[in-house]
């Protein structure tokens, strides 16, 4: 969770003996499928231990990620999980806190510009092929010859 964050951007989630957690915002109970939908929507989230007031919310991620495994969501690969479980020491500690975060951070903020630049290509190539026409030169020579046969065809039709 990013310290940057305004305490009011943080949803607070109190985790029961029981293992329930509650949404303070809603006044409900939820479970693991509803705070991945929560976080996946951009929300950051903070679990506490309803009794001890203790930060929980790295077990409970851990949990939600556990969960997703369960039903077939695989989001970690077995290799890496043995790799990390074979690997407990500083050094990968400092990996994990300082480095894999802002690398998938980054590789996220660049799929993102990636979609949002394909996706206007699209849309563009959709809404406008006239302006094809004038980024490949040429564009405009093959059109016309592709609806001169087109043209031609219809005429040939018609004196049938």
């Amino acid at each position: 969770m990013s310290a940057k964050k305004a305490s009011k951007d943080v949803l607070v989630i109190k985790r029961y003996g029981n293992r329930r957690l509650y949404n303070t915002e809603t006044k409900g109970y939820v479970n693991y499928e509803d705070l991945a939908r929560i976080v996946r929507q951009g929300r950051d989230i903070k679990v506490v231990d309803s009794k001890s007031k203790e930060d929980v919310t790295k077990s409970v991620l851990i949990q939600m990620i556990l969960e997703e495994e369960k039903n077939d969501q695989s989001v970690l690969p077995t290799d890496f999980l043995f790799q990390v479980l074979r690997s407990r020491n500083d050094s990968m500690q400092d990996f994990f806190r300082n480095h894999l975060s802002a690398s998938f951070e980054a590789y996220m903020k660049t799929k993102e510009q990636f979609d949002n630049q394909f996706r206007s290509v699209l849309e563009m190539a959709f809404s406008a092929p006239k302006t094809i026409e004038k980024l490949i030169p040429g564009a405009e020579v093959v059109r016309e010859v592709i609806l001169g046969k087109d043209d031609e065809k219809e005429e040939n039709k018609d004196d049938e």
